[in-house]
């Protein structure tokens, strides 16, 4: 059986970054916010705002050119180690 995960918001795993896991999650609240406001969509930090912003930046992706399952891929590994 897995242990339960404990977010720690002090947490720090990037030496000369500086930021710690709770300053990474206000940044994305705020990105989940101003994508809500965009969109003309009540701005909740939720499942759907998680997903329709990353809904979102998969096509901004597909405009660009970028490879958008690969940068989820390393996103998700990026995560992983900052945990």
């Amino acid at each position: 059986m897995r242990k339960p995960f404990k977010f720690d918001a002090t947490k720090r795993d990037f030496p000369g970054d500086g930021s710690n896991n709770g300053q990474r999650a206000e940044v994305a609240a705020a990105a989940v916010e101003a994508a809500s406001r965009a969109r003309h969509e009540a701005v909740t930090i939720d499942e759907d705002g998680i997903r329709d912003l990353l809904a979102d930046l998969g096509h901004l992706c597909d405009r660009e050119g970028i490879d958008f399952p690969a940068i989820i891929n390393t996103a998700k590994k990026d995560w992983r180690a900052e945990r």
